[in-house]
């Protein structure tokens, strides 16, 4: 009687481990409201929800350039944010509109542009949701395309932003207080700027109070390398949020074979049509003289009233 029991123990836990591996998985999903990624998260239940770590991008996915009404040019800017850095990156040098001779040049631009703008939640409902969700114990970080030396400007844009709820006074605490903490620190930081996953070849990269600022790289490889580095053995399931489709074709290549993590990376879509206004439509000139004009004001003011302004 021994034998048939053992054997039955053994398959049991054999389809109990392929199940376990079958689970982990790497799913490509869109959503057009923030409010999605919190309906899809309590899809888990409540046991799995505190093994659950809502990675998300900042830029046009939890804040924006102000733009009080998305169809009306003249109360959108469009200068210093996303949409208006890719236009440019593929601007002729010498086109009229173009701000900068060289991507260096484009990069030291818009941090000035970063550093002088507070910014607006692309939805008004973002703190409402991310406080509902910390509520139940998920874990939050910010994956960045901005590299290290935004670190501060950001941390500021953070700071001015409020919050529901009265657990948190601003933005960056209701992320800080409710992310990784750093293998070697025990804070939610890592000394910084730092190589990851010690890669020679790779960009220096910064992870301060939850954010992690990857200066345009792999969004994939740099979360991968960020788990290894801080206090997640615990993380079972990852959702990643981005407005833009690349980042999130690379985070789910790079889990797509994991055992560990269950991953839905989600292309957020609500301001498809904002970004895309810039370049294509009827209005498109109108939004890029208006970005023209804008930039015109600001340097013109910078050579007049600045010895040595800090501008290409």
């Amino acid at each position: 009687m021994k034998t048939p029991l053992l054997k039955l123990l053994a398959i049991t836990m054999g389809v109990a481990l392929l199940c376990s591996e079958a689970f982990a998985s790497s799913t490509m999903i869109s959503v057009h409201r923030f409010k999605e990624l919190e309906q899809k998260v309590n899809e888990l239940g409540l046991e799995d929800l505190p093994k659950t770590l809502v990675v998300m991008d900042d830029d046009d996915t939890l804040t924006m350039m102000g733009c009080q009404g998305q169809t009306e040019a003249n109360t959108c800017q469009y200068l210093g944010g996303p949409a208006w850095f890719s236009w440019q990156s593929g601007l002729a040098k010498d086109s009229s509109y173009c701000v900068a001779n060289s991507f260096e040049d484009l990069l030291k631009v818009s941090s000035l542009l970063l550093a002088i703008n507070d910014m607006v939640y692309t939805e008004h409902d973002v703190p409402t949701v991310l406080n509902s969700l910390t509520g139940s114990k998920v874990h939050l970080l910010v994956l960045t395309a901005r590299g290290p030396s935004n670190s501060s400007t950001t941390a500021r844009q953070f700071s001015d932003l409020p919050v529901t709820g009265p657990e948190h006074m601003n933005f960056l605490e209701l992320i800080r207080h409710n992310s990784l903490i750093g293998n070697r620190s025990q804070i939610h930081s890592i000394a910084s700027p730092f190589i990851p996953c010690d890669e020679s070849k790779a960009k220096s990269v910064s992870y301060q109070q939850g954010i992690m600022y990857v200066a345009g790289q792999n969004k994939g490889e740099m979360l991968k390398c960020l788990l290894n580095s801080t206090e997640s053995s615990f993380i079972k399931h990852i959702f990643f949020i981005d407005d833009t489709l690349e980042n999130v074709k690379d985070v789910h290549a790079a889990f797509e074979d994991s055992k560990k993590y269950n991953v839905i990376a989600i292309h957020y879509m609500a301001l498809e049509t904002h970004k895309n206004a810039l370049t294509k439509g009827p209005m498109a000139k109108t939004y890029q003289n208006n970005a023209k004009g804008r930039w015109d004001k600001i340097k013109k003011t910078l050579d007049l009233e600045l010895q040595n302004p800090a501008i290409p």
